[in-house]
């Protein structure tokens, strides 16, 4: 080691040690507080460890994780790549192309229809295990003891399956085969649904993009003519079973247990423990030299100091932001506007954010490592959510249509014969809107993330592209024409 390196890590310590002896005495007040709080979290009933989140855990579900991951294993490969599929494609406000009306499954490519039947037919056997285990999806990963070792579950295999089903209902939809389309997207709403009660937060926003990609792939097959009641039906009770809010808060108390079980376990670790844990693994012998320093530096002076200094304090402010959090998304699950939300969530980060750019970030070692980014988790969530609420509502108008011959007057039509309650906007905390228009067809429309009823208006705000959260208001959105021609007939 330099001279320089030598000074330079010496300066440090001198540093760091003069901050720790400036503030042992604060060490038993701000343990106290600790104790006091996690007190009052444990008789609010908050679930702070991973042991009581998993007292429910199932242990003789059926098993469609290893049905997934075979599936994802044995489907056979071709010239088409299902995941470049593109479902509901926006190309203009308000506006998205249905997918299975065009000359070829993928845009810009020479691909064809053909080609892409083919490859479905021969996976259509593994296609049809993955869809008869997602019947009945397994809510968790089973018995766990050891959550900083292990993948819980194979997220690489949920995505590939997740994409293979949707290429597959587009064929099926093009090709007319609408029993078959149908139950590739209840396959898909069953792998949205699986993992439901898995308290890990990768595994809930892995669960709330698949229900996005069914969600989009269920607005592709309301444009095709040709429903039954009974197809709807089905249609609308497996979109029914699946929660994004929930899986929002399930996600984010896990993520919590986590954090805390850090805490927890770094009490009971030395330097050179607790840095291998943050590290993953230890250095090689090949390590730089001056990596090799910085790792003892952490190891040996600043984890032993932050453990004597900082452990306690660091830890109360993470245990209160993340009670922030999931009290602010409990707030929209009790039907509280979400900018109300998404204002206290913003406040969370805000907190993160100005301490991690402050000189006491030293003091907040684990906060800056294990607090989520609560609010693109959540308007990510929220979204596909009231995107669930516009869907059922959609297909509940459209089964309304077929029984009269026309469209409700208002949405408290279709309840209690084809709804059981309201369709919720999350954003404006009241039902979703929507009018009936004189030519047959209708405005569905969530008021979006702002709050605001600007009237159904899909316009995006300057240097947005065209989505259906882009614009001022979230607008359920209608056909564009079909390459070469005219959009087919459709009701919306």
């Amino acid at each position: 080691m330099s001279k320089r390196l030598r000074i330079l890590a010496l300066v440090v310590a001198m540093v760091v040690l003069a901050l720790a002896l400036g503030n042992l005495g604060a060490h038993s007040g701000r343990r106290a507080a600790l104790r006091n709080y996690v007190a009052e979290l444990k008789g609010k009933g908050e679930r702070l460890t991973y042991a009581e989140l998993e007292i429910a855990r199932l242990t003789n579900s059926s098993d469609s994780h290893a049905v997934v991951a075979n599936t994802a294993l044995l489907i056979k490969g071709g010239p088409v790549t299902p995941g470049l599929v593109e479902v509901r494609s926006y190309v203009a406000p308000g506006r998205a192309l249905v997918a299975w009306q065009q000359p070829s499954p993928i845009s810009g490519k020479s691909n064809t229809w053909e080609e892409l039947d083919a490859q479905m037919q021969a996976s259509d056997s593994a296609f049809q295990e993955v869809r008869d285990a997602l019947k009945t999806p397994s809510a968790d990963a089973g018995p766990y003891t050891n959550m900083f070792v292990g993948r819980r579950v194979n997220f690489v295999a949920i995505r590939i399956v997740a994409q293979w089903l949707t290429a597959a209902a587009e064929n099926d939809l093009h090709r007319g085969r609408l029993e078959a389309a149908l139950q590739k997207i209840e396959a898909l709403a069953g792998l949205s649904n699986m993992e439901r009660d898995e308290p890990t937060l990768v595994a809930q926003m892995i669960r709330v993009a698949v229900a996005g990609l069914g969600l989009a792939v269920t607005w592709e097959a309301l444009q095709a003519p040709g429903w039954s009641d009974p197809h709807l039906d089905r249609l609308q009770k497996a979109w029914e079973r699946v929660d994004m809010a929930g899986a929002l808060e399930r996600g984010f108390e896990g993520a919590r247990a986590s954090g805390y079980e850090l805490f927890t376990r770094t009490r009971h670790l030395n330097g050179p423990q607790v840095g291998r844990l943050l590290a993953g693994t230890s250095p090689p012998s090949s390590t730089p030299a001056y990596i090799n320093v910085a790792n003892s530096f952490r190891d040996y002076i600043y984890i032993p100091l932050y453990k004597l200094t900082s452990l306690d304090q660091d830890e109360l402010f993470y245990l209160r932001n993340m009670q922030e959090g999931l009290t602010a998304l409990r707030q929209a699950k009790a039907h509280r506007p979400w900018a109300e939300t998404r204002q206290r969530l913003n406040q969370v980060n805000s907190n993160v954010t100005a301490m991690a750019g402050s000189p006491q970030r030293v003091r907040y070692l684990f906060s800056t490592i294990c607090i989520p980014n609560y609010l693109k988790a959540c308007d990510t969530g929220m979204n596909n959510e009231t995107e669930r609420q516009m869907a059922l509502a959609a297909i509940a108008l459209k089964r309304f249509q077929l029984r009269h011959g026309e469209l409700p007057a208002t949405l408290e039509g279709l309840v209690p014969d084809f709804l059981p309650a309201l369709p919720y906007d999350y954003m404006a905390a009241r039902p979703l809107r929507y009018a009936r228009k004189a030519d047959g067809t209708y405005l569905l429309y969530s008021v979006g993330r702002d709050g605001q009823d600007d009237g159904g208006d899909p316009q995006p705000a300057p240097g947005l592209s065209n989505g259906i959260w882009s614009g001022r208001d979230a607008v359920w959105p209608r056909p564009a024409a079909a390459a070469g021609g005219q959009s087919r007939p459709s009701t919306h």
